[in-house]
């Protein structure tokens, strides 16, 4: 892809060189706009694969997870209150960076009968564990000790980063995805009165 770009980027500057130098300057103009249009569009397109495909307004995936006793968790099991997902990873330096605001989120809203989820995509058991004990998470932990990009869950939510938020309604719809820690504050401060 980036060599076609500069093949192309390399014939288009001969191209314009080769009008001007002819005197045909709106041949040269027209020629220059209509390449950065086409560089312009292929960004966009290129960009689209990473924005997520689960609509606000969907019913929010259902999954299973092990808690930290190793029980079954069933994200459908919190339905009837706002559920805040946070999908992140003890190897991710963003992640660990944004713990102890996601526990300030938590102190803020927990009141609220707002639920928090923290879904690792750990595949370490010991490293998931050892992050647990040394940050304290107050709310529910879980984990299959899959590999992010192997997972079915992140496949489920179409995740292309960590860390990333979802806030879930209590009806199971999404209400906000793939949020920053400040996105999901602001839509929480907006969401839950």
């Amino acid at each position: 892809m980036k060599k076609n770009s500069i093949i192309a980027f390399l014939a288009s500057c001969f191209l314009l060189s080769s009008l001007l130098a002819c005197g045909n300057a709106q041949s040269a103009k027209q020629a220059e706009n209509s390449f950065i249009e086409k560089q312009i569009d292929e960004a966009v397109v290129d960009m689209s694969q990473y924005m997520p495909k689960l609509p606000v307004g969907t019913v929010a995936p259902d999954f299973v997870a092990n808690d930290t006793c190793g029980n079954a968790f069933q994200l459908s099991s919190l339905k009837g209150s706002y559920v805040v997902v946070d999908f992140w990873a003890s190897w991710c330096g963003d992640c660990r960076r944004e713990i102890p605001v996601v526990k300030e989120l938590y102190a803020d809203f927990a009141s609220k009968d707002v639920k928090f989820v923290g879904l690792s995509f750990d595949h370490e058991a010991e490293s998931w564990r050892k992050c647990l004990v040394e940050n304290e998470f107050p709310f529910i932990q879980v984990c299959n000790f899959v590999k992010w990009k192997e997972s079915p869950i992140s496949e489920a939510y179409d995740l292309h980063w960590i860390p990333t938020m979802a806030l879930i309604s209590p009806e199971g719809t999404l209400v906000g995805f793939a949020l920053t820690t400040a996105d999901m504050r602001a839509l929480l401060e907006k969401t839950i009165k």
